[in-house]
Protein backbone atom coordinates (compact mmCIF):
# COMPACT_ATOMS: atom_id res chain seq x y z
CA UNK A 1 0.00 0.00 0.00
CA UNK A 2 2.77 2.43 0.93
CA UNK A 3 4.67 1.60 -2.26
CA UNK A 4 1.58 2.31 -4.36
CA UNK A 5 1.00 5.63 -2.60
CA UNK A 6 4.61 6.69 -3.13
CA UNK A 7 4.36 5.71 -6.79
CA UNK A 8 1.24 7.84 -7.27
CA UNK A 9 2.87 10.79 -5.50
CA UNK A 10 5.99 10.49 -7.66
CA UNK A 11 3.86 10.36 -10.81
CA UNK A 12 1.98 13.50 -9.73
CA UNK A 13 5.24 15.37 -9.05
CA UNK A 14 6.66 14.38 -12.43
CA UNK A 15 3.47 15.52 -14.16
CA UNK A 16 3.63 18.88 -12.39
CA UNK A 17 7.28 19.32 -13.39
CA UNK A 18 6.49 18.60 -17.05
CA UNK A 19 3.54 21.00 -17.09
CA UNK A 20 5.60 23.69 -15.32
CA UNK A 21 8.22 23.87 -18.10
CA UNK A 22 6.14 26.09 -20.50
CA UNK A 23 5.22 28.38 -17.61
CA UNK A 24 8.83 28.84 -16.56
CA UNK A 25 9.86 29.43 -20.16
CA UNK A 26 7.15 32.10 -20.55
CA UNK A 27 8.16 33.74 -17.28
CA UNK A 28 11.92 33.91 -17.78
CA UNK A 29 12.44 34.37 -21.52
CA UNK A 30 12.57 37.73 -23.23
CA UNK A 31 11.31 36.31 -26.52
CA UNK A 32 7.70 36.22 -25.36
CA UNK A 33 5.49 39.06 -26.48
CA UNK A 34 4.03 39.20 -22.98
CA UNK A 35 6.48 37.61 -20.53
CA UNK A 36 4.91 36.47 -17.29
CA UNK A 37 5.77 38.40 -14.17
CA UNK A 38 7.22 36.42 -11.29
CA UNK A 39 3.92 36.54 -9.42
CA UNK A 40 2.02 35.54 -12.58
CA UNK A 41 4.33 32.54 -13.05
CA UNK A 42 3.91 31.55 -9.41
CA UNK A 43 0.14 31.82 -9.76
CA UNK A 44 0.15 29.56 -12.82
CA UNK A 45 2.40 27.02 -11.09
CA UNK A 46 0.17 27.03 -8.02
CA UNK A 47 -3.01 26.50 -10.07
CA UNK A 48 -1.37 23.67 -12.05
CA UNK A 49 -0.14 22.11 -8.82
CA UNK A 50 -3.66 22.25 -7.39
CA UNK A 51 -5.00 20.61 -10.54
CA UNK A 52 -2.44 17.82 -10.34
CA UNK A 53 -3.22 17.26 -6.64
CA UNK A 54 -6.97 17.14 -7.26
CA UNK A 55 -6.74 15.28 -10.56
CA UNK A 56 -7.01 11.75 -9.13
CA UNK A 57 -9.96 12.28 -6.78
CA UNK A 58 -11.65 15.27 -8.48
CA UNK A 59 -10.64 15.17 -12.16
CA UNK A 60 -13.44 17.52 -13.26
CA UNK A 61 -12.22 20.23 -10.85
CA UNK A 62 -8.71 19.85 -12.26
CA UNK A 63 -10.07 20.20 -15.81
CA UNK A 64 -11.95 23.39 -14.88
CA UNK A 65 -8.87 24.87 -13.17
CA UNK A 66 -6.63 24.16 -16.17
CA UNK A 67 -9.21 25.45 -18.69
CA UNK A 68 -9.97 28.61 -16.73
CA UNK A 69 -6.27 29.40 -16.34
CA UNK A 70 -5.76 28.87 -20.06
CA UNK A 71 -8.59 31.27 -20.98
CA UNK A 72 -7.02 33.95 -18.78
CA UNK A 73 -3.70 33.48 -20.54
CA UNK A 74 -5.42 33.68 -23.93
CA UNK A 75 -6.86 37.06 -23.01
CA UNK A 76 -3.38 38.14 -21.87
CA UNK A 77 -1.93 37.14 -25.26
CA UNK A 78 -0.11 33.94 -24.17
CA UNK A 79 -2.25 31.03 -25.47
CA UNK A 80 0.55 28.45 -25.27
CA UNK A 81 1.73 29.00 -21.69
CA UNK A 82 -0.62 26.56 -19.95
CA UNK A 83 -2.09 24.80 -22.99
CA UNK A 84 -0.31 21.53 -22.12
CA UNK A 85 -1.86 21.59 -18.65
CA UNK A 86 -5.35 21.89 -20.10
CA UNK A 87 -4.67 18.99 -22.48
CA UNK A 88 -3.35 16.77 -19.67
CA UNK A 89 -6.24 17.56 -17.30
CA UNK A 90 -8.77 16.99 -20.09
CA UNK A 91 -7.37 13.54 -20.94
CA UNK A 92 -7.09 12.48 -17.30
CA UNK A 93 -10.67 13.63 -16.65
CA UNK A 94 -11.88 11.41 -19.50
CA UNK A 95 -9.94 8.43 -18.15
CA UNK A 96 -10.84 8.84 -14.48
CA UNK A 97 -14.46 10.03 -14.48
CA UNK A 98 -17.19 7.41 -14.09
CA UNK A 99 -20.04 9.54 -15.40
CA UNK A 100 -19.92 11.71 -18.48
CA UNK A 101 -22.89 14.01 -17.80
CA UNK A 102 -21.13 16.53 -15.57
CA UNK A 103 -18.08 16.59 -17.84
CA UNK A 104 -20.24 17.30 -20.90
CA UNK A 105 -21.95 20.17 -19.07
CA UNK A 106 -18.59 21.56 -17.92
CA UNK A 107 -17.12 21.37 -21.42
CA UNK A 108 -20.20 23.07 -22.83
CA UNK A 109 -19.76 25.88 -20.31
CA UNK A 110 -16.09 26.13 -21.25
CA UNK A 111 -16.97 26.62 -24.92
CA UNK A 112 -19.49 29.32 -23.97
CA UNK A 113 -16.81 31.13 -21.93
CA UNK A 114 -14.37 30.79 -24.83
CA UNK A 115 -16.95 32.46 -27.05
CA UNK A 116 -17.03 35.49 -24.73
CA UNK A 117 -13.33 36.19 -25.22
CA UNK A 118 -13.98 38.21 -28.38
CA UNK A 119 -16.24 40.84 -26.77
CA UNK A 120 -14.08 40.93 -23.65
CA UNK A 121 -10.81 41.76 -25.41
CA UNK A 122 -12.38 43.17 -28.58
CA UNK A 123 -10.23 40.89 -30.70
CA UNK A 124 -11.80 38.38 -33.08
CA UNK A 125 -8.47 36.55 -33.48
CA UNK A 126 -8.18 35.93 -29.74
CA UNK A 127 -11.77 34.67 -29.69
CA UNK A 128 -11.06 32.23 -32.51
CA UNK A 129 -7.96 30.96 -30.72
CA UNK A 130 -9.99 30.56 -27.51
CA UNK A 131 -12.74 28.48 -29.12
CA UNK A 132 -10.41 26.37 -31.27
CA UNK A 133 -8.04 25.84 -28.37
CA UNK A 134 -10.87 24.79 -26.06
CA UNK A 135 -11.98 22.18 -28.59
CA UNK A 136 -8.47 20.94 -29.29
CA UNK A 137 -7.09 21.18 -25.77
CA UNK A 138 -10.07 20.14 -23.65
CA UNK A 139 -12.85 18.48 -25.64
CA UNK A 140 -10.68 16.27 -27.88
CA UNK A 141 -8.41 15.06 -25.04
CA UNK A 142 -11.46 14.34 -22.88
CA UNK A 143 -13.00 12.29 -25.70
CA UNK A 144 -9.72 10.43 -26.15
CA UNK A 145 -9.54 9.71 -22.43
CA UNK A 146 -13.16 8.60 -22.37
CA UNK A 147 -12.53 6.22 -25.27
CA UNK A 148 -9.48 4.85 -23.49
CA UNK A 149 -11.51 4.29 -20.30
CA UNK A 150 -14.28 2.47 -22.16
CA UNK A 151 -11.76 0.31 -23.99
CA UNK A 152 -10.03 -0.65 -20.74
CA UNK A 153 -13.36 -1.48 -19.09
CA UNK A 154 -14.52 -3.54 -22.07
CA UNK A 155 -11.18 -5.33 -22.26
CA UNK A 156 -11.32 -6.12 -18.54
CA UNK A 157 -14.87 -7.46 -18.83
CA UNK A 158 -13.91 -9.41 -21.93
CA UNK A 159 -10.96 -11.08 -20.22
CA UNK A 160 -13.11 -11.93 -17.21
CA UNK A 161 -15.59 -13.53 -19.58
CA UNK A 162 -12.77 -15.34 -21.38
CA UNK A 163 -11.49 -16.72 -18.08
CA UNK A 164 -14.98 -17.93 -17.23
CA UNK A 165 -15.25 -19.66 -20.60
CA UNK A 166 -11.80 -21.13 -20.12
CA UNK A 167 -12.79 -22.57 -16.76
CA UNK A 168 -16.04 -23.89 -18.21
CA UNK A 169 -14.19 -25.58 -21.06
CA UNK A 170 -11.75 -27.19 -18.64
CA UNK A 171 -14.72 -28.59 -16.72
CA UNK A 172 -16.32 -29.88 -19.94
CA UNK A 173 -13.06 -31.44 -21.09
CA UNK A 174 -12.58 -33.09 -17.71
CA UNK A 175 -16.11 -34.43 -17.85
CA UNK A 176 -15.46 -35.85 -21.31
CA UNK A 177 -12.30 -37.54 -20.07
CA UNK A 178 -14.19 -38.91 -17.06
CA UNK A 179 -16.91 -40.33 -19.31
CA UNK A 180 -14.30 -41.98 -21.48
CA UNK A 181 -12.64 -43.47 -18.42
CA UNK A 182 -15.97 -44.94 -17.36
CA UNK A 183 -16.35 -46.39 -20.84
CA UNK A 184 -12.91 -47.90 -20.44
CA UNK A 185 -14.03 -49.27 -17.08
CA UNK A 186 -16.93 -50.92 -18.88
CA UNK A 187 -14.52 -52.38 -21.41
CA UNK A 188 -12.40 -53.71 -18.56
CA UNK A 189 -15.48 -55.36 -17.11
CA UNK A 190 -16.29 -56.97 -20.43
CA UNK A 191 -12.76 -58.33 -20.74
CA UNK A 192 -12.03 -59.23 -17.13
CA UNK A 193 -15.56 -60.46 -16.46
CA UNK A 194 -15.30 -62.87 -19.36
CA UNK A 195 -11.91 -64.11 -18.22
CA UNK A 196 -13.07 -64.43 -14.61
CA UNK A 197 -16.08 -66.35 -15.79
CA UNK A 198 -13.86 -68.80 -17.64
CA UNK A 199 -11.66 -69.18 -14.56
CA UNK A 200 -14.73 -69.86 -12.40
CA UNK A 201 -15.95 -72.41 -14.93
CA UNK A 202 -12.65 -74.26 -14.91
CA UNK A 203 -12.49 -74.24 -11.13
CA UNK A 204 -16.08 -75.51 -11.04
CA UNK A 205 -15.10 -78.38 -13.29
CA UNK A 206 -12.22 -79.16 -10.99
CA UNK A 207 -14.57 -79.07 -8.03
CA UNK A 208 -16.78 -81.84 -9.47
CA UNK A 209 -13.94 -83.89 -10.90
CA UNK A 210 -14.19 -87.58 -9.78
CA UNK A 211 -11.47 -88.95 -7.56
CA UNK A 212 -10.47 -85.55 -6.17
CA UNK A 213 -9.62 -85.49 -2.49
CA UNK A 214 -12.29 -83.78 -0.37
CA UNK A 215 -9.80 -81.17 0.89
CA UNK A 216 -8.98 -80.09 -2.65
CA UNK A 217 -12.63 -80.19 -3.61
CA UNK A 218 -13.45 -77.75 -0.80
CA UNK A 219 -10.50 -75.51 -1.78
CA UNK A 220 -11.68 -75.49 -5.39
CA UNK A 221 -15.19 -74.55 -4.23
CA UNK A 222 -13.84 -71.69 -2.16
CA UNK A 223 -11.74 -70.51 -5.12
CA UNK A 224 -14.77 -70.68 -7.39
CA UNK A 225 -16.86 -68.67 -4.94
CA UNK A 226 -14.05 -66.11 -4.54
CA UNK A 227 -13.75 -65.65 -8.30
CA UNK A 228 -17.51 -65.32 -8.63
CA UNK A 229 -17.60 -62.74 -5.82
CA UNK A 230 -14.76 -60.79 -7.46
CA UNK A 231 -16.68 -60.73 -10.73
CA UNK A 232 -19.78 -59.49 -8.94
CA UNK A 233 -17.80 -56.80 -7.11
CA UNK A 234 -16.30 -55.71 -10.44
CA UNK A 235 -19.80 -55.48 -11.89
CA UNK A 236 -20.99 -53.38 -8.97
CA UNK A 237 -18.03 -50.97 -9.25
CA UNK A 238 -18.50 -50.56 -12.99
CA UNK A 239 -22.24 -49.98 -12.54
CA UNK A 240 -21.51 -47.36 -9.90
CA UNK A 241 -19.02 -45.53 -12.11
CA UNK A 242 -20.84 -45.88 -15.38
CA UNK A 243 -24.60 -46.11 -14.94
CA UNK A 244 -25.47 -43.98 -17.98
CA UNK A 245 -23.34 -45.70 -20.60
CA UNK A 246 -24.16 -49.15 -21.93
CA UNK A 247 -21.66 -51.73 -22.99
CA UNK A 248 -19.61 -50.83 -26.01
CA UNK A 249 -20.68 -52.42 -29.24
CA UNK A 250 -18.43 -55.25 -30.23
CA UNK A 251 -18.60 -54.48 -33.95
CA UNK A 252 -15.37 -54.90 -35.85
CA UNK A 253 -14.00 -52.24 -38.17
CA UNK A 254 -15.38 -53.95 -41.32
CA UNK A 255 -18.78 -54.24 -39.61
CA UNK A 256 -18.73 -50.53 -38.71
CA UNK A 257 -17.90 -49.65 -42.31
CA UNK A 258 -20.64 -51.92 -43.67
CA UNK A 259 -23.20 -50.41 -41.31
CA UNK A 260 -22.18 -46.91 -42.48
CA UNK A 261 -22.55 -47.97 -46.11
CA UNK A 262 -25.97 -49.38 -45.36
CA UNK A 263 -26.90 -45.96 -43.98
CA UNK A 264 -25.97 -44.31 -47.30
CA UNK A 265 -22.41 -43.14 -46.66
CA UNK A 266 -19.72 -43.48 -49.32
CA UNK A 267 -17.05 -45.25 -47.30
CA UNK A 268 -13.95 -47.09 -48.51
CA UNK A 269 -11.98 -49.38 -46.19
CA UNK A 270 -8.26 -49.93 -46.73
CA UNK A 271 -6.30 -52.38 -44.61
CA UNK A 272 -2.53 -52.44 -45.26
CA UNK A 273 0.54 -53.82 -43.53
CA UNK A 274 1.41 -57.26 -42.25
CA UNK A 275 2.23 -56.32 -38.69
CA UNK A 276 0.49 -57.82 -35.67
CA UNK A 277 -2.90 -56.57 -34.55
CA UNK A 278 -3.09 -54.38 -31.43
CA UNK A 279 -3.92 -55.75 -28.01
CA UNK A 280 -7.49 -55.80 -26.73
CA UNK A 281 -7.65 -52.26 -25.24
CA UNK A 282 -5.92 -50.76 -28.25
CA UNK A 283 -8.24 -52.74 -30.53
CA UNK A 284 -11.25 -51.21 -28.78
CA UNK A 285 -9.68 -47.75 -29.12
CA UNK A 286 -9.16 -48.42 -32.84
CA UNK A 287 -12.85 -49.26 -33.25
CA UNK A 288 -13.81 -46.11 -31.29
CA UNK A 289 -11.64 -43.97 -33.60
CA UNK A 290 -13.37 -45.40 -36.64
CA UNK A 291 -16.80 -45.07 -35.05
CA UNK A 292 -16.24 -41.43 -34.00
CA UNK A 293 -14.73 -40.49 -37.36
CA UNK A 294 -17.68 -41.97 -39.28
CA UNK A 295 -20.14 -40.29 -36.91
CA UNK A 296 -18.48 -36.90 -37.41
CA UNK A 297 -18.47 -37.28 -41.18
CA UNK A 298 -22.11 -38.35 -41.30
CA UNK A 299 -23.17 -35.46 -39.07
CA UNK A 300 -21.17 -32.58 -40.57
CA UNK A 301 -20.21 -33.65 -44.11
CA UNK A 302 -23.11 -35.71 -45.44
CA UNK A 303 -22.46 -37.06 -48.91
CA UNK A 304 -18.68 -36.49 -48.79
CA UNK A 305 -16.50 -39.53 -49.59
CA UNK A 306 -14.84 -41.08 -46.53
CA UNK A 307 -11.78 -43.32 -46.47
CA UNK A 308 -10.95 -45.52 -43.49
CA UNK A 309 -7.32 -46.67 -43.53
CA UNK A 310 -5.95 -49.20 -41.01
CA UNK A 311 -2.19 -49.73 -41.27
CA UNK A 312 -0.69 -52.54 -39.18
CA UNK A 313 3.00 -51.79 -38.67
CA UNK A 314 5.53 -53.78 -36.73
CA UNK A 315 5.28 -51.77 -33.49
CA UNK A 316 2.05 -49.85 -33.86
CA UNK A 317 -1.25 -49.61 -35.70
CA UNK A 318 -2.23 -46.35 -37.41
CA UNK A 319 -5.88 -45.68 -38.21
CA UNK A 320 -7.11 -42.75 -40.30
CA UNK A 321 -10.65 -41.62 -41.11
CA UNK A 322 -10.33 -39.09 -43.94
CA UNK A 323 -13.26 -37.00 -45.16
CA UNK A 324 -12.94 -35.36 -48.57
CA UNK A 325 -14.07 -31.72 -49.00
CA UNK A 326 -17.86 -31.57 -49.15
CA UNK A 327 -20.78 -29.26 -48.45
CA UNK A 328 -19.86 -29.22 -44.76
CA UNK A 329 -16.89 -30.23 -42.66
CA UNK A 330 -16.53 -32.15 -39.41
CA UNK A 331 -15.02 -28.99 -38.00
CA UNK A 332 -18.38 -27.21 -38.04
CA UNK A 333 -18.74 -24.68 -35.17
CA UNK A 334 -21.91 -26.32 -34.01
CA UNK A 335 -20.08 -29.43 -32.86
CA UNK A 336 -19.49 -29.62 -29.15
CA UNK A 337 -16.15 -31.46 -29.36
CA UNK A 338 -16.95 -33.87 -26.51
CA UNK A 339 -16.66 -36.98 -28.68
CA UNK A 340 -13.19 -36.17 -29.94
CA UNK A 341 -12.08 -35.03 -26.48
CA UNK A 342 -13.17 -38.34 -24.98
CA UNK A 343 -11.61 -40.23 -27.87
CA UNK A 344 -8.35 -38.43 -27.30
CA UNK A 345 -8.43 -39.49 -23.66
CA UNK A 346 -8.97 -43.13 -24.63
CA UNK A 347 -6.08 -43.07 -27.13
CA UNK A 348 -3.85 -41.32 -24.59
CA UNK A 349 -4.51 -43.99 -21.98
CA UNK A 350 -3.44 -46.58 -24.55
CA UNK A 351 -0.10 -44.77 -24.89
CA UNK A 352 -0.96 -43.37 -28.33
CA UNK A 353 -1.68 -39.98 -29.84
CA UNK A 354 -4.59 -38.47 -31.74
CA UNK A 355 -4.77 -35.78 -34.39
CA UNK A 356 -8.03 -34.25 -35.63
CA UNK A 357 -7.95 -31.38 -38.07
CA UNK A 358 -7.80 -30.27 -41.72
CA UNK A 359 -6.41 -32.91 -44.00
CA UNK A 360 -2.98 -32.22 -45.48
CA UNK A 361 -3.94 -34.12 -48.63
CA UNK A 362 -6.62 -31.50 -49.39
CA UNK A 363 -4.56 -28.46 -48.50
CA UNK A 364 -5.15 -28.17 -44.76
CA UNK A 365 -2.21 -27.70 -42.38
CA UNK A 366 -1.30 -30.52 -40.05
CA UNK A 367 -2.32 -29.71 -36.48
CA UNK A 368 -0.91 -32.28 -34.07
CA UNK A 369 -2.99 -33.05 -30.99
CA UNK A 370 -5.53 -30.39 -31.96
CA UNK A 371 -8.69 -32.29 -31.24
CA UNK A 372 -11.05 -29.43 -30.61
CA UNK A 373 -10.04 -26.10 -32.10
CA UNK A 374 -11.46 -26.55 -35.58
CA UNK A 375 -14.60 -28.32 -34.49
CA UNK A 376 -15.36 -25.60 -31.90
CA UNK A 377 -14.37 -22.52 -33.83
CA UNK A 378 -14.67 -23.47 -37.47
CA UNK A 379 -11.06 -22.58 -38.21
CA UNK A 380 -9.84 -20.10 -40.81
CA UNK A 381 -11.56 -20.07 -44.18
CA UNK A 382 -8.79 -21.96 -45.92
CA UNK A 383 -9.00 -24.71 -43.28
CA UNK A 384 -12.76 -25.05 -43.59
CA UNK A 385 -12.32 -25.61 -47.33
CA UNK A 386 -9.91 -28.50 -46.76
CA UNK A 387 -10.85 -32.06 -45.98
CA UNK A 388 -10.92 -33.35 -42.43
CA UNK A 389 -9.00 -36.23 -40.92
CA UNK A 390 -9.03 -38.10 -37.62
CA UNK A 391 -5.76 -39.97 -37.20
CA UNK A 392 -4.68 -42.13 -34.26
CA UNK A 393 -1.42 -43.91 -33.53
CA UNK A 394 -1.85 -46.96 -31.28
CA UNK A 395 1.36 -48.65 -30.14
CA UNK A 396 1.31 -52.42 -29.63
CA UNK A 397 3.35 -52.03 -26.46
CA UNK A 398 2.06 -48.97 -24.58
CA UNK A 399 4.74 -46.54 -23.47
CA UNK A 400 4.57 -43.78 -20.83
CA UNK A 401 1.20 -42.04 -20.76
CA UNK A 402 1.56 -38.28 -21.20
CA UNK A 403 -0.52 -35.92 -19.10
CA UNK A 404 -3.24 -34.18 -21.12
CA UNK A 405 -2.59 -30.56 -22.03
CA UNK A 406 -5.18 -28.21 -20.55
CA UNK A 407 -7.35 -26.76 -23.30
CA UNK A 408 -6.43 -23.20 -24.20
CA UNK A 409 -9.23 -21.71 -26.20
CA UNK A 410 -8.40 -18.13 -25.20
CA UNK A 411 -4.92 -18.24 -26.77
CA UNK A 412 -6.35 -17.42 -30.19
CA UNK A 413 -8.65 -14.82 -28.61
CA UNK A 414 -5.63 -13.27 -26.87
CA UNK A 415 -3.74 -12.91 -30.15
CA UNK A 416 -6.76 -11.34 -31.86
CA UNK A 417 -7.41 -9.05 -28.87
CA UNK A 418 -3.81 -7.85 -28.90
CA UNK A 419 -4.07 -7.16 -32.61
CA UNK A 420 -7.28 -5.18 -32.08
CA UNK A 421 -5.65 -3.30 -29.20
CA UNK A 422 -2.70 -2.32 -31.41
CA UNK A 423 -5.06 -1.20 -34.16
CA UNK A 424 -7.12 0.79 -31.67
CA UNK A 425 -4.04 2.57 -30.35
CA UNK A 426 -2.84 3.36 -33.85
CA UNK A 427 -6.29 4.65 -34.82
CA UNK A 428 -6.49 6.82 -31.71
CA UNK A 429 -3.02 8.25 -32.29
CA UNK A 430 -3.70 8.94 -35.96
CA UNK A 431 -7.05 10.54 -35.14
CA UNK A 432 -5.56 12.74 -32.44
CA UNK A 433 -2.61 13.79 -34.59
CA UNK A 434 -4.93 14.49 -37.53
CA UNK A 435 -7.29 16.57 -35.38
CA UNK A 436 -4.38 18.48 -33.89
CA UNK A 437 -2.91 19.11 -37.33
CA UNK A 438 -6.23 20.30 -38.76
CA UNK A 439 -6.95 22.67 -35.88
CA UNK A 440 -3.37 23.93 -35.90
CA UNK A 441 -3.56 24.63 -39.62
CA UNK A 442 -6.86 26.45 -39.14
CA UNK A 443 -5.42 28.56 -36.33
CA UNK A 444 -2.27 29.36 -38.31
CA UNK A 445 -4.31 30.11 -41.43
CA UNK A 446 -6.60 32.46 -39.52
CA UNK A 447 -3.65 34.12 -37.83
CA UNK A 448 -1.94 34.70 -41.16
CA UNK A 449 -5.19 35.92 -42.72
CA UNK A 450 -5.78 38.26 -39.77
CA UNK A 451 -2.27 39.69 -40.08
CA UNK A 452 -2.19 40.05 -43.85
CA UNK A 453 -5.59 41.68 -44.23
CA UNK A 454 -5.16 44.25 -41.46
CA UNK A 455 -1.76 45.82 -42.22
CA UNK A 456 -1.29 49.55 -42.64
CA UNK A 457 2.20 50.02 -44.06
CA UNK A 458 4.51 52.49 -42.30
CA UNK A 459 4.78 54.47 -45.58
CA UNK A 460 1.02 54.96 -45.81
CA UNK A 461 0.86 55.77 -42.09
CA UNK A 462 3.46 58.48 -42.48
CA UNK A 463 1.50 59.99 -45.38
CA UNK A 464 -1.63 60.55 -43.32
CA UNK A 465 -2.28 63.99 -41.84
CA UNK A 466 -4.76 65.00 -39.13
CA UNK A 467 -7.67 66.90 -40.65
CA UNK A 468 -7.91 64.66 -43.74
CA UNK A 469 -11.33 63.58 -44.83
CA UNK A 470 -12.18 60.04 -43.69
CA UNK A 471 -13.11 59.03 -47.22
CA UNK A 472 -9.66 60.05 -48.48
CA UNK A 473 -7.97 58.21 -45.61
CA UNK A 474 -10.02 55.07 -46.32
CA UNK A 475 -8.38 54.76 -49.74
CA UNK A 476 -5.06 53.68 -48.13
CA UNK A 477 -6.51 51.66 -45.27
CA UNK A 478 -6.71 47.82 -45.37
CA UNK A 479 -10.06 46.07 -45.62
CA UNK A 480 -10.27 45.23 -41.91
CA UNK A 481 -8.76 46.40 -38.62
CA UNK A 482 -6.44 44.23 -36.55
CA UNK A 483 -8.39 44.57 -33.28
CA UNK A 484 -11.37 46.47 -32.02
CA UNK A 485 -9.41 47.89 -29.05
CA UNK A 486 -8.76 49.64 -26.83
CA UNK A 487 -5.42 48.39 -25.52
CA UNK A 488 -3.75 49.01 -22.23
CA UNK A 489 -1.30 51.92 -22.06
CA UNK A 490 -2.55 53.71 -25.19
CA UNK A 491 -2.75 57.52 -25.24
CA UNK A 492 -6.05 59.11 -24.26
CA UNK A 493 -8.59 59.27 -27.05
CA UNK A 494 -9.79 62.62 -28.33
CA UNK A 495 -13.26 63.45 -27.00
CA UNK A 496 -15.99 61.84 -29.08
CA UNK A 497 -13.46 60.03 -31.29
CA UNK A 498 -13.95 56.62 -32.89
CA UNK A 499 -10.61 54.82 -33.19
CA UNK A 500 -9.41 51.93 -35.37
CA UNK A 501 -6.34 49.74 -34.90
CA UNK A 502 -4.17 48.31 -37.69
CA UNK A 503 -1.12 46.11 -37.76
CA UNK A 504 2.31 47.43 -38.68
CA UNK A 505 3.52 44.38 -40.68
CA UNK A 506 2.16 41.14 -42.12
CA UNK A 507 4.32 38.61 -40.23
CA UNK A 508 2.18 37.27 -37.36
CA UNK A 509 5.08 35.28 -35.85
CA UNK A 510 7.47 38.19 -35.44
CA UNK A 511 8.28 39.25 -31.88
CA UNK A 512 6.85 42.73 -32.59
CA UNK A 513 3.59 41.42 -34.11
CA UNK A 514 1.58 43.26 -31.45
CA UNK A 515 2.67 46.73 -32.59
CA UNK A 516 -0.30 48.76 -33.77
CA UNK A 517 -1.22 51.97 -35.59
CA UNK A 518 -4.21 53.83 -34.11
CA UNK A 519 -6.31 56.21 -36.21
CA UNK A 520 -9.06 58.26 -34.53
CA UNK A 521 -11.89 60.04 -36.38
CA UNK A 522 -14.35 62.72 -35.30
CA UNK A 523 -17.20 63.85 -37.55
CA UNK A 524 -15.67 62.13 -40.59
CA UNK A 525 -12.19 63.58 -40.23
CA UNK A 526 -8.87 62.16 -38.99
CA UNK A 527 -8.07 63.91 -35.70
CA UNK A 528 -5.10 61.83 -34.46
CA UNK A 529 -2.77 59.03 -35.43
CA UNK A 530 -0.59 57.11 -32.96
CA UNK A 531 1.96 54.30 -32.96
CA UNK A 532 1.35 51.80 -30.14
CA UNK A 533 4.43 49.69 -29.41
CA UNK A 534 2.72 47.75 -26.64
CA UNK A 535 0.86 44.47 -26.98
CA UNK A 536 -2.79 43.66 -27.09
CA UNK A 537 -3.44 43.46 -23.38
CA UNK A 538 -6.93 44.45 -22.34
Amino acid sequence: MATGTRGKALTAVLLWVVLAVPVLWAGFTSRMAHPLSWWGALTCLAVIGAGVALGRDRPLVALLLGSGLWLVEVMRGNPFTVFAAMVAFGYLAGVRMDRAGRAVAALGGLLVLAGTVTPLVRDAGAGFVAVAGAVLGAVVPWLAGRARRQYVLLAREGWERAEELERAQRVIAEQARARERTRIAGDMHDLLGHELGLVALRIGGLEVAPGLDERYRQAAGEARRAVTAASERLQEIVDMLHRDVGSAQEESVPELVERARAAGMRVELRTVGDGPHPVAMAERALRRVVQEGLTNSAKHAPGAPVTVTVEHLHSETVVKVTTAPGLGQPGHPGSGGHGLEGLRERVRLCGGSLRAGPNVEYGGPAREHDTGFNEKHGGPAQERDAGFEVRARLPHVPGPIAEPDPPSVSAAHLARARLRARRTRVTAIVTAVTAAAVVTLLVVAFTVYDAVTSVLTPHDFQGLRPGQDQAAVARVLPGRSRIDGPVSGEPARPPGASCRYYGTHANPFDASHSELFRLCFVDGRLVSKDFLPTGRGP
